[in-house]
């Protein structure tokens, strides 16, 4: 089946749709191209394109599709795999409205020549338990991964608690189930392409970025002795060690705000809190991507106000992730994919998501106030943001490696693309010193004790070092 064009006088209508959108045979358009309305002047190509053609058909041999998915660490099915069970996913974006799951406990080969017959039941929308929420959140992975909106997924369950992709179809076969919840995110999605673009001070701004201590003679020193596991100053809830009271990271978590400046000064006050429990300069602070062997940071961001979808996580990806690297320790990579991955969300008991993808850029005050206030700024704007050089395999690699080489033109392109928003001067203060450190050529130094850039006492006093 050839792709869609939708014009905007029929979006209304979603028994057209259906009958545009799925076959005789029942299958599903590869591929959707929406037509411009007069609501959606200077919006991006992106904007309006479902599962872009050009993606559908890069990923249409396996052995590419399996590539795609390694790269952003995330496993493939191989040939007479063993799978306990296999999940059916229905997935439009961020979202997985219906669910189905293999009946019975018997073993049976993935990619057998000749498959047994496996029946399925659905999995009701209300049943959460871990291995439901892995699947779910491994099915949006990979489509999100390999560049597409909406299709099946199907993962297989492995003994020892692993998962597996086993396929996923841009232009699946549906059963009545599956065409109703399909073609609905379709139309809604069309209904709410005209909230997407909002006022930036509509968005509301958290944040939770970590950090490491470590003794003077290298020994880590955990968070759980200084703060407890909750407030705005707490422990993160991974464990070191055997015991789980033993918790290495500490978080900053200041009170959400619509104010980027806010925030940031919310961000210092948090600081200036953990050192009145951390009195000694013995201790140093450390930030970044991976300042100490096993233990990755994030810098991660909480928005609320603004609908949730791949166009917007897309949009921070490129406009970013991709030109944080510059500045990042080389070492940093490392983080990656099974940490820094592009696209990590996760949604929010308050109704809004948390973007976790950035490291820890607590590094200093120039770089937490750029990204701050770029998050802000992409995510309200991000309809009207022409560019995604991520969707080429060659600069997901740069990303995930750290090729910082290939990366920089990149940057200074997306960083036009910025500035030609009106919005950006209201932003400049804290953007340009961004976007100057971004491109000075130096990255930050995970070893130094970040309290010296903030300016929070105690600390110890050593030489500046640039890289």
């Amino acid at each position: 089946m050839s792709s869609l064009t939708l014009p905007c006088k029929l979006w209304d209508d979603k028994q057209w749709i259906r009958s545009e959108a799925i076959s005789a045979e029942r299958v599903l358009s590869p591929s959707i191209r929406l037509e411009h309305s007069n609501e959606l002047i200077g919006f991006s190509e992106s904007m309006l394109i479902l599962n872009d053609e050009a993606v559908v058909e890069r990923i249409r041999k396996r052995e590419i599709k399996a590539g795609v998915l390694k790269l952003h660490g995330i496993s493939f099915a191989t040939a007479h795999m063993r799978l306990l069970r296999k999940y059916i996913v229905v997935v439009f974006q961020t979202e997985t409205p219906l669910m189905y799951r293999s009946k019975g406990s018997s073993v049976w080969l993935a990619q057998d020549n000749k498959p047994q017959r496996v029946a399925y039941e659905r999995v009701p929308l209300g049943e959460k338990n871990r291995e439901v929420n892995r699947v779910q959140k491994l099915a949006v992975r990979s489509l999100y991964a390999l560049g597409l909106d909406y299709g099946i997924v199907k993962v297989g369950t492995l003994p020892g608690r692993k998962f597996v992709v086993v396929d996923v179809i841009p232009n699946p076969r549906l059963n009545t189930e599956m065409e109703n919840v399909l073609i609905h995110a379709i139309y809604q999605y069309t209904q709410q392409l005209g909230e997407t673009a909002v006022k930036p001070e509509s968005i509301t701004l958290g944040a939770d970025p970590e950090f490491i201590m470590q003794h003077a003679n290298g020994q880590l020193a955990l968070a759980s002795q200084y703060f407890p596991r909750f407030g705005r100053v707490g422990c993160d809830e991974i464990w070191h060690g055997q015991n789980r009271a033993n918790k290495p990271l500490v978080e900053i978590r200041p009170q959400p705000t619509p104010e980027p400046r806010k925030l940031v000064v919310r961000i210092y006050q948090g600081l200036i809190t953990a050192a009145k429990k951390v009195k000694t300069a013995n201790v140093v602070w450390l930030a970044g991507g991976l300042p100490r062997a096993g233990y990755p940071l994030g810098g991660h961001i909480h928005f609320s106000g603004i609908l949730l979808n791949f166009k917007l996580l897309r949009a921070l990806d490129n406009y970013l992730a991709l030109p944080l690297v510059l500045a990042e320790d080389p070492n940093g990579a490392k983080r990656r994919p099974k940490y820094g991955y592009l696209g990590d969300f996760r949604h929010q008991f308050h109704g809004g998501f948390e973007y976790r993808t950035l490291p820890s850029w607590l590094i200093s005050p120039t770089v937490t106030k750029g990204v701050i206030a770029a998050a802000q700024l992409i995510a309200s704007r991000y309809p009207y943001l022409q560019l995604e050089p991520l969707k080429r395999l060659s600069v997901q690699r740069a990303y995930y490696y750290g090729n910082k080489t290939d990366i920089q033109p990149l940057v200074e392109t997306l960083w036009e693309d910025l500035r030609g928003l009106s919005e950006y001067a209201g932003y400049a203060e804290f953007l340009d010193p961004f976007y100057k450190y971004l491109l000075s050529g130096k990255t930050w130094d995970e070893q130094r004790d970040i309290r010296q850039v903030w300016k929070v006492p105690p600390y110890q006093h050593t030489p500046k070092t640039s890289r």
